[in-house]
């Protein structure tokens, strides 16, 4: 199944006019964006960009200044937090157990228990007995977003979940992800142009708080847009049916 018969246009998260302020800093200015009800969504943007602000606004974790964001058509602060719980999952960057769970003990954390084709798909029928704090961090990752997708959650959050996995396992992670947004609305915060170019259904690029362009990674991932959001110009060198992003090589003084 192509990108284009996974994605469903209907809006499933919206922001609208959102602004998020802490003292004189704008940590989002004036943001309106929609995300669809299925498909895999990528906001890259530098650092400091306000992709994480996004997350936590997304969650009712972060206060707004100003706008509103809206789930499934009501405002997130309509909903009660247990109904909320059920609509949503967050898959964070930095994924702990505080306790020294196995993953069958994390797993039954869940709203919702596992199914067996759950385990089956993300491979942790083997390492059901393993404390999680021994797993590798493409383990961990598997397990902290199969816990997450139990219930099935109309919107899976993730906030730079390949950050810390080698290259095999951060396709290995956007694959998955990739399967998950066949039935839900998957955000993921990436810093890997080519990730989100290659994965993703959608991309929105932001810089200091702002939006600059979304649509699909073909249209919006332009040298003008990426120069705009990294204060500095990057090269997108097409490969058969992908693209690869670096920096031009600086002219070494004679």
């Amino acid at each position: 199944m192509n990108s284009a018969d996974r994605f469903c246009s209907e809006p499933l998260l919206a922001f609208g006019g959102v602004e998020v302020r802490i003292g004189t800093k704008a940590l989002l200015s004036d943001l309106t964006l929609t995300v669809p009800r299925c498909g895999l969504f990528g906001l890259v943007g530098p650092n400091g960009a306000g992709k994480s602000t996004f997350v936590r606004a997304a969650l009712g974790l972060q206060a707004l200044s100003r706008g509103e964001v809206r789930l499934c058509g009501r405002r997130l602060q309509d909903w009660r937090p247990r109904e909320q719980a059920r609509q949503v999952g967050y898959v964070p960057q930095h994924i702990h157990s505080h306790w020294d769970l196995t993953v069958r003990e994390l797993l039954q954390l869940a709203l919702a228990p596992p199914s067996a084709e759950l385990l089956h798909d993300f491979e942790l029928e083997h390492l059901l007995a393993r404390r999680f704090n021994t797993l590798s961090g493409g383990e961990q990752a598997r397990a902290a977003i199969a816990r997450t997708m139990a219930h099935q959650p109309a919107l899976l959050l993730a906030d730079e979940p390949a950050a810390h996995l080698d290259l095999p396992h951060q396709h290995a992670l956007l694959r998955l992800l990739q399967a998950c947004a066949t039935r839900s609305a998957v955000v993921i915060v990436l810093h890997d142009l080519h990730l989100a170019a290659r994965y993703c259904d959608q991309v929105a690029v932001m810089a200091q708080g702002r939006l600059l362009r979304h649509g699909p990674p073909d249209a919006v991932l332009d040298d003008t847009t990426l120069a705009r959001a990294y204060e500095e110009p990057l090269m997108r060198i097409p490969i058969p049916a992908q693209s690869f992003f670096t920096v031009p090589l600086l002219e070494t003084p004679p």
